[in-house]
C-alpha cells in the first residue's frame, strides 16, 4: 500500500526561485515514495531543490498544446509583440525603441534533464531548449515568457546574459520600434547542419558555429526551432 504524500509548504524564496526557473507559481509540493513512480524531492545545494518525476509525455504534449505564443510582461522590460516573421515562422518584435545594453526580457521554462530534453526534442519538429548546464535545460515551450519566438540570426540586436540562474535577452545595439529581435543560436559545428534563413550580410550559412567561436560567445543554446 503507498503511504500518504508529504506536503511541504514553501518559503517566499522557495516559490520565487520555482517561478523564475520553471514559470509556475507553486506553494506547496507532495512528496510522494519513489514507489509509486510519482517523483522525489532532490536537493540542489542551499536551499534550493527540485521535484524529479517521471517523464509523462501525453501531460507533456497536452500543456504545449494549451501554451498560446504571448510576451509574459512580468518578464519583459519593454513592449513587445510575437508576429510573423521574415525568418521563420513566428518572431518577437519591439512595440518601442531599447537602448543598447539593456535586459529586454527573461528566458524562462520548464527545467528537465538531459534525457528528458533529449526525449522531447526526438518527438516534435520545434524545441526550444536552452541549456543551463551538463543536468540542466530550460524548455521554453512550457511556461515561457515569450523570449522562446526570438529567431536566430548571424548578426544578431540581443546577446545572451547569464546572471546566476537567470538567461536574460540584453539588447546588443539601440533597436527601433517594429524591428525583430533576434538572438545568435550557436549550434554545435559538431552536429547535424542547420541552413541560416537571416538573410544578413554577414550570414555564414548555417547556424552552426565552431566551438571556439561558440566559446568566446559564452554560449550554451541547445536546441531551438527546427528551420529545416
Amino acid at each position: 500500500m503507498a503511504k500518504d504524500p508529504v506536503v511541504i509548504t514553501l518559503t517566499l524564496d522557495q516559490r520565487k526561485l520555482i517561478r523564475r526557473t520553471t514559470g509556475k507559481n507553486i506553494a506547496k509540493l507532495g512528496v510522494e515514495p519513489v514507489e509509486t513512480g510519482s517523483g522525489w524531492l532532490c536537493p540542489a545545494g542551499g536551499k534550493r531543490f527540485w521535484l524529479l518525476k517521471h517523464a509523462d509525455p501525453e501531460s507533456y504534449r497536452t500543456a504545449r498544446r494549451n501554451q498560446k505564443p504571448h510576451i509574459d510582461p512580468q518578464r519583459a522590460n519593454f513592449r513587445l509583440r510575437i508576429g510573423k516573421s521574415r525568418i521563420h515562422r513566428l518572431g518577437v518584435f519591439a512595440e518601442e525603441p531599447i537602448q543598447a545594453r539593456r535586459n529586454v526580457i527573461e528566458y524562462v521554462g520548464e527545467v528537465v534533464n538531459p534525457v528528458e530534453c533529449y526525449r522531447r526534442a526526438k518527438d516534435t519538429k520545434a524545441t526550444y531548449a536552452y541549456r543551463l548546464s551538463k543536468f540542466w535545460s530550460l524548455d521554453g515551450s512550457i511556461g515561457g515568457s515569450g523570449a522562446e519566438y526570438i529567431n536566430h540570426s548571424c548578426n544578431p540586436n540581443l546577446r545572451w546574459l547569464r546572471v546566476g540562474d537567470r538567461v536574460l535577452c540584453q539588447s546588443i545595439r539601440p533597436i527601433s520600434a517594429g524591428e525583430e529581435l533576434t538572438l545568435d543560436y550557436h549550434f554545435r559545428n559538431e552536429g547535424p547542419k542547420v541552413r541560416c534563413l537571416c538573410g544578413s550580410p554577414k550570414c555564414r550559412g548555417t547556424i552552426n558555429v565552431a566551438w571556439k567561436d561558440r566559446s568566446k560567445a559564452r554560449a550554451m543554446f541547445g536546441a531551438t526551432k527546427n528551420h529545416g
